[in-house]
């Protein structure tokens, strides 16, 4: 059949399939009126990716098919497979849903920062054929945005990374995911971390009556170059009158959604700090980068809900930091 596309996908639409088309989503379907059987077959379109093929599966699985269905397996077990810097997770279990029981299959094809993803849903064995033949002759587009950290990106990325100003019921500012893999380019420029601070109250351990307090001021001023080095500069006012200051320079990278930072330790040693980018906002006046509660430091495991889990109820608690960049 004739080969159609989206975005970074080329594909080939199932015979005898009635297609519905969205922005960067179309869906095929047949329905047997008489015998109750029916196939859905659905495309989505290129997203950001988390920078790890497992956890694009699992949060891909959550969305489309934990959130969608009655009742649907949490963790199937899944097969991989990789060429030319793709790499596709399969997996599937049975569902429930509105129209009864079905089975769902569902495939994430990551790579080059981004990820797609494409379920079947269907309540006959004989369909699974239909859905093997138009996974086969799916192709990706070689390169959209550089593969490696290194390169990692100033190149491939084009538009605004997130939309407008949106506010919450209790009137915070939304900070958006970003609509597309962030780059080295899209980083550059200086970014506030601060004015942040903290206060520690001390009690007398017999009386509980209060024995003073300590309050610290600190800020920390970072450059990004689209080049993929950075410098920052951290400094701390303690008491008004302690002062405490340190410098960091070296390379940094973004991949996927992971943003790894290069540097020393108090002991002098090198590290890496982690940061889980969630969010990304651009306003006429300001740009407001949100990160995960962290950060991980060099092998440290960070959480995979960290990279699947940005719009429940309880991400909203997990605690970020937000950094600013004036313009």
């Amino acid at each position: 059949g004739q080969t159609e596309k989206l975005g970074i996908v080329k594909y080939t639409p199932p015979k005898g399939m009635n297609k519905l088309p969205k922005e960067n989503v179309v869906a095929f379907s047949e329905f047997d009126q008489a015998t109750g059987k029916y196939c859905i077959i659905t495309l989505y379109g290129a997203t950001p990716g988390t920078g790890n093929a497992k956890s694009d599966f699992a949060r891909e699985w959550n969305n489309l098919v934990v959130k969608t269905f009655t009742t649907a397996e949490a963790n199937p077990s899944t097969e991989t497979s990789s060429e030319d810097g793709w790499t596709a997770i399969g997996g599937g279990s049975e569902v429930t849903g509105d129209v009864g029981k079905a089975v769902a299959f569902l495939t994430v094809i990551s790579g080059y920062g981004q990820t797609v993803s494409i379920l079947g849903v269907f309540n006959d064995q004989a369909y699974a054929g239909k859905l093997d033949a138009f996974m086969s002759a799916v192709e990706m587009d070689k390169v959209k945005t550089p593969a490696s950290p290194a390169a990692n990106n100033t190149a491939g990325a084009t538009g605004s990374a997130s939309g407008a100003a949106a506010f919450d019921d209790s009137g915070n500012l939304i900070i958006p995911q970003p609509s597309r893999q962030l780059t080295t380019a899209d980083l550059a420029g200086v970014w506030i971390d601060g004015p942040n601070r903290m206060t520690t109250e001390y009690v007398h351990s017999g009386s509980g009556k209060s024995a003073g307090r300590d309050t610290t001021a600190f800020q920390v001023k970072t450059t990004f170059k689209s080049d993929g080095t950075y410098s920052s500069f951290f400094n701390s006012v303690r008491n008004k009158y302690e002062t405490e200051s340190d410098a960091q320079a070296g390379p940094y990278s973004i991949n996927g959604r992971l943003l790894s930072i290069q540097g020393k330790g108090y002991s002098g040693k090198p590290r890496t700090v982690k940061y889980v980018i969630r969010g990304w906002l651009e306003l006429p006046t300001m740009t407001v980068l949100e990160l995960a509660s962290g950060p991980w430091y060099d092998n440290d495991a960070i959480p995979e809900v960290h990279f699947t889990d940005f719009t429940s109820f309880e991400s909203k608690h997990r605690g970020s930091e937000k950094w600013i960049r004036v313009k």
